[in-house]
């Protein structure tokens, strides 16, 4: 009786197969997740940065977003006391990329901030506000769609490049930033942050389950969720203050999420 050592090439070519198979499979998961996990880590990265080059121009000049002056297009001179104008001062690294940012990134379109539910105040049911809470009685909610929209371009915004890769575009008629209601029709003071530049995907981050404004746990109508493969490089933020901070729940879902 002959004794036989090793494979056969039809047992090898099977065992190949299923590997494909499974690795076609689990590989673009890989991907995905892992591409995710390195957004999520520039973006809070990003959000630092900013908030401490606010904090140093308030230790320097004693001004923060509160105070700015209207921003000038790209090509022009920058004003004092403008965003661009604390960018450059106080990031030695802030590059105004603006014009090869918006031929590179075309696909970025209009981004909505503040969908969700506003709770009213004193400042923003004043009659003729413009603010979804007029003629609300302090306390109550409404539903706000997205009360603020913007679309960026090279001649609506302004995009600045830091070391590490990743980019902060703003509304160049961003000014005197004080307002953190997020009901206030006329909020300018908007920007996004791009954790890899004119890189793609170049795509605003959304809820994975869930909705804007929603609660509970439905996966359709509940609190938005953004799980690890559907975490982009695109996060809308508002500006006011002293504070850069997430200005749509799916971009604090991937701020504070696990």
């Amino acid at each position: 009786m002959t004794k036989r050592f090793g494979f056969t090439l039809a047992e090898v070519l099977i065992t190949l197969g299923i590997i494909g198979v499974v690795a076609a499979m689990t590989i673009p998961t890989l991907i995905s997740n892992t591409n995710g996990a390195q957004f999520k880590t520039a973006y809070k990265k990003a959000l630092s940065t900013l908030n401490q080059a606010v904090l140093m121009n308030i230790a320097m000049d004693d001004t923060d977003f509160s105070t700015l002056a209207e921003d000038a297009a790209t090509g022009e001179t920058v004003p004092d006391g403008s965003l661009s104008d604390m960018l450059i001062n106080r990031m030695q690294s802030a590059t105004d990329i603006t014009d090869s940012y918006f031929t590179e990134a075309t696909a970025i379109g209009a981004i909505s901030y503040g969908a969700g539910v506003l709770t009213c105040d004193a400042e923003n049911i004043v009659a003729d506000s413009g603010s979804p809470c007029e003629g609300q009685d302090v306390g109550d909610t409404v539903d706000i769609a997205a009360n603020t929209t913007f679309t960026p371009s090279a001649t609506t915004a302004k995009v600045y490049s830091f070391a590490d890769g990743t980019s902060f575009g703003f509304n160049i008629e961003s000014t005197n930033c004080t307002d953190s209601t997020k009901g206030t029709a006329n909020n300018v003071c908007v920007g996004f942050i791009d954790v890899n530049g004119a890189t793609g995907p170049n795509t605003v981050i959304s809820c994975t389950s869930g909705k804007e404004g929603g609660t509970g746990d439905d996966a359709t109508s509940g609190a938005c969720q953004v799980d690890s493969s559907g975490v982009t490089d695109i996060y809308p933020v508002y500006f006011h203050g002293q504070t850069v901070e997430p200005a749509t729940d799916a971009a604090r879902a991937v701020l504070f999420g696990k």
